[in-house]
Parts: structure tokens; sequence; C-alpha cells
């Protein structure tokens, strides 16, 4: 009994084998690996052909080509332009100096002649010069009183009148004319220094000033 149990064992377990054998855990039988990569070669194909149809690197040139070519069109105009721009602005800065000059030249040229002179003479380091420089700008200012439509023979009569006008530097007018009858009564006896003197002529001057002749 007992060696027939052995075998009939023996039996069952070779039985379990084959049967294990014929009859696998896992079968792949499901997965078709072929059209698996044929599905990705079908998908990336169209890529591949892109890359390597030798009509996509001449389309690609074309292109850089053209790319490059703007971009240097863009490069060379804005160079251009900065260029227009640097010589509007030295033209425009040439013309601002110009014209500040034009006008300077202007206002020099329209400038008093005659109280030019007198303001030369007042800076002479003669004293003389200081003397009728005085003279001299209290005769303009018996011109311009007259001009002005004043009434008067002499330049206190004509400075009476002024004064009527209401003008602010009347009273420097009278003290300067006062210096310059005292030159003229006194002579070289009448002693001036020229600080005095060009105190005396800075009183023309304002009253000349707001009479806007000079």
């Amino acid at each position: 009994m007992r060696f027939d149990r052995d075998l009939l064992l023996n039996g069952m377990e070779q039985t379990v084998v084959q049967s294990v054998l014929e009859k696998p855990l896992f079968t792949p039988s499901y997965l078709n690996m072929e059209y698996v990569f044929s599905k990705i070669v079908e998908s990336v194909r169209p890529i591949i052909d892109f890359i390597t149809d030798p009509n996509t690197w001449a389309n690609i040139g074309i292109i850089s080509v053209i790319l490059t070519i703007l971009c240097l069109a863009v490069i060379i105009w804005s160079l251009v332009r900065m260029v227009e721009i640097q010589i509007f602005d030295k033209e425009e800065i040439e013309h601002e100096i110009h014209t500040a000059l034009l006008k300077q030249k202007e206002r020099e040229r329209n400038a008093n002649p005659r109280w030019h002179y007198i303001l030369t003479l007042v800076e002479s380091p003669n004293d003389s010069d200081w003397r009728v420089a005085i003279i001299e700008a209290d005769s303009m200012m018996e011109e311009i009183l007259k001009e002005k439509g004043m009434s008067g023979n002499t330049v206190s009569e004509l400075l009476e009148g002024a004064k009527e006008s209401g003008y602010r530097s009347i009273q420097d007018a009278w003290d300067a004319h006062l210096v310059r009858n005292k030159i003229a009564h006194e002579g070289l006896d009448f002693l001036i220094s020229q600080f005095e003197a060009r105190r005396t002529i800075k009183m023309f001057q304002n009253f000349f000033e707001e009479l806007r002749v000079i």
C-alpha cells in the first residue's frame, strides 16, 4: 500500500509540472509588440520625413536669409537715424549759438554810442576825462528831455517838467546835474575823485534807464 501511494504521489507531481509547463502563469499573447512599434514609427515618421526632407532645409535657409536681411536693415536704419539726430542736434545748437551772437551784436549796434563814450571817459585814469564824462552826460540828458517833450530853456527847467511826470529817479538826475554845475562853474578848483565821478555817472544812468534810452 505504501508503495502504491508513493507512485500515486509521483504521478500527481508530474501531472502538475506538466500542466504548469503547458500553461504558464503569464502569457503575453494579448500584447502585440509589433503593432506598438509600428504605431510609434508611424507617429514619428512625419517628423523624420520633415527633418530629412531637403526642401525643409532649403526653406529654413531662405527664411534665415530673409530674417538676417531684415535684422541688418533695422540695424542700418537705427544707425542712420542716430547719425541724423546727432547732426540735427548739432545744427540746432549751432543755430542757437549763432542767433545769440546775432542778438548780442544787434544789442551792441543799437546801444547808445554816446553813452558808451561817456563810460569810456569815466574809466580813464585822467581826472579831466571824468569831468568831461559828467558834462557830456548832462548835455545828453538835456537833449533827451527835449526829445521827450519837456519844456524849458535850461536843464533845471527841463528837470522841473520831468519832475511833474513822476519819474522815480528824478532826484538822481538833479544830484548829477548839480555836480555838473560845480564842474562848470568852479573848473579845476572843484576836486573830484574817480569814485565820485563814477557815482555821478551812475545817477545819470539810473535816470536814462528809466527813460529807456540806454
